[in-house]
């Protein structure tokens, strides 16, 4: 009875130790690439939460071409669409991103979606394939006013501008 014990004990402690293994490969997965059936790339350990924004960047030899523009802070999928005649991916560093973000492989006519939370700053985006970067694939990107809102989305008061400052207030001494 007792050795029943143990082993039940020590195959539940096993099960629930296993069950944490995928949580926190999740947090820990680098950006990398697989592909999916229809030709779709598709990274493992991706934010389950959607991005607020998507962004196609179209790819071809040897230029990466926007859908935007104008960026704001906040999370953003970018959607790697290779029209070229070669293999390509997308890479971004900047503000906010430990090391790289990356996708490779993704093959002429398909899509892949890279997806990267943005804070006010500067970003550069380029190909991590071969040379490509060096041959032009590259371009740079600024992330400027108040997140939560899409690109080019004017701000709560309607002018575009960040509401001023209340003026500072002096206090006597002793704190009143």
């Amino acid at each position: 009875m007792n050795k029943t014990t143990i082993s039940t004990t020590a195959g539940a402690a096993l099960l629930a130790a296993g069950a944490l293994l995928p949580v926190s490969a999740v947090g820990t997965a680098h950006a990398t690439t697989s592909p999916s059936p229809g030709g779709k790339t598709t990274m493992p350990g991706s934010p389950s939460t959607k991005a607020k924004t998507t962004v196609t960047v179209t790819e071809k030899e040897y230029s990466l071409s926007l859908s935007t523009t104008t960026f704001k802070p906040g999370m953003y999928t970018f959607v790697a669409k290779n029209v070229g005649t070669m293999v390509h991916g997308l890479a971004i560093s900047g503000p906010g991103i430990s090391g790289t973000k990356q996708i490779t492989g993704v093959k002429p006519g398909s899509t892949a979606d890279l997806k990267v939370p943005l804070k006010a700053g500067t970003y550069q985006m380029w190909c991590p394939v071969d040379n490509h970067k060096a041959l032009g694939m590259k371009t740079q990107i600024t992330v400027s006013g108040a997140g939560g809102g899409a690109p080019g989305s004017p701000s709560p008061s309607g002018t575009g501008k960040a509401p001023a400052s209340p003026a500072p207030t002096t206090s006597k001494p002793g704190g009143y």
